[in-house]
């Protein structure tokens, strides 16, 4: 999910005229790559005490389960995460001497890092708050897309933030069904986050708030950038369709139901990737 947003960037700023090194677009990804084992290995070892009584978790939500089962030990999570914000530090820096000399560079890194790290961390814990949606939103979004593309321009398009927002609603979207079958276990740890909050029923209805935006903001950046091959037009409807389907299942209420959330947790993620490649595409083949 952080990639796709990363590699979008790349094609903006290639389309604007700006190429460079390989080892740029390598080191770059590598450490996208990083700072999301980061966030999760991290996740893992401080969501452990709500994955061990999260009874009603699939396999988009509740964690990995491999620290609830015990299969390796919970330190070693721990040590993973350590290691990879050691790692993506490294490179980070690396690029800035190498690539980038500008501290820019070094803050959107940072941002990614900062965010990522207290995601579930103490002392900001931003998922523990309502905030951690909110932060998903931006950090595999308007990030990764504005890191790809200025590290081979130097600056900023307002491009950037309009191909941000079906990317950026669509992943709120998909980090917000997800605590739907985690509902229980968040609110028995103090875990605040959107659902436990506000209830179900009240962010269904922000869902699909949202989704109506992802929808429509989705068809304007693809009608919108000149002439659009036929093919490419048939394979746009993918994610409005699945946005159909998501709004009706969610109006039903069928998220009570185990196996339909699940199917919505899949399709919820699906419409964020769909979209983002479908852009990725757009604007390699933009005449």
């Amino acid at each position: 999910m952080g990639i796709l947003p990363l590699i979008l960037g790349f094609v903006l700023a290639w389309r604007w005229g700006y190429k460079g090194p390989l080892g740029l677009y390598v080191l770059s990804t590598a450490a996208v790559i990083l700072i999301m084992w980061m966030t999760y290995y991290m996740g893992e070892w401080n969501d452990l005490e709500g994955d061990r009584i999260n009874q009603n978790f699939n396999q988009f939500s509740g964690g990995s389960r491999v620290l609830a089962k015990e299969v390796i030990p919970a330190w070693v999570s721990l040590l993973l995460g350590y290691g990879c914000l050691t790692g993506a530090i490294l490179i980070g820096f690396y690029i800035y001497l190498q690539y980038q000399n500008d501290l820019r560079a070094l803050l959107l890194g940072g941002l990614g890092i900062f965010f990522g790290f207290f995601y579930s961390s103490k002392p900001f814990r931003w998922s523990y708050h309502g905030l951690g949606e909110i932060l998903i939103g931006f950090c595999y979004s308007w990030l990764p897309i504005a890191t790809g593309f200025f590290l081979f321009t130097g600056f900023f398009s307002p491009q950037i933030l309009l191909l941000s927002i079906p990317v950026g609603l669509s992943i709120f979207n998909v980090i917000l069904i997800n605590e739907f079958p985690d509902e229980e276990a968040d609110r028995a740890i103090g875990k605040k986050n959107l659902v436990v909050r506000f209830g179900k029923e009240r962010m269904g209805d922000l869902y699909i708030g949202l989704s109506i935006l992802t929808g429509f903001s989705f068809i304007k950046m693809m009608w919108g950038l000149g002439d659009t091959p036929f093919w490419l037009l048939v394979l746009s409807a993918i994610p409005p369709l699945l946005i159909l389907w998501n709004l009706i299942q969610v109006w039903r209420g069928n998220y009570h139901d185990t196996r339909k959330l699940e199917l919505l947790c899949r399709n919820t993620l699906f419409v964020n990737l769909s979209m983002t490649m479908l852009l990725t595409i757009r604007f390699t083949v933009l005449v």
